[in-house]
């Protein structure tokens, strides 16, 4: 059981509805929140522009679904294509930026800890 009582809650039924729910917007970086609950957080994002540098309060997960990232964490770059997927610990500096446009997710771990309130 999660801790709202629930034991499972379908996230997504597969890419063709991750397309749907958040379409691509040329220039643009376009999230959609497809769960969040008390341990994990996931959000689903199309890339058409460069995430600069910034922080997550909480560790995460960043898995290519489609197309092609450059990830940068710690001075080193990543290429990633579909399937890729790395780890960053919470509060260390990355970037990301699509090669064409990308879709990914990101998924942060923990973060009703992790947050300032």
């Amino acid at each position: 059981m999660t801790d709202d009582g629930v034991a499972a809650t379908l996230i997504t039924t597969g890419f063709e509805q991750l397309k749907e729910q958040t379409p691509a917007k040329e220039g643009r970086v376009a999230p959609t929140r497809l769960f969040s609950g008390h341990d994990v957080r996931i959000v689903h994002m199309v890339l058409d522009e460069e995430l600069k540098e910034h922080t997550a309060p909480s560790p995460i997960l960043v898995q290519v679904v489609e197309g092609r990232v450059r990830f940068e964490v710690e001075g080193r770059s990543h290429e990633l294509d579909p399937g890729g997927m790395i780890h960053v610990a919470a509060s260390v500096p990355h970037a990301v930026a699509p090669v064409g446009t990308a879709r990914i997710l990101v998924i942060l771990l923990d973060p009703g800890r992790h947050t300032h309130h």
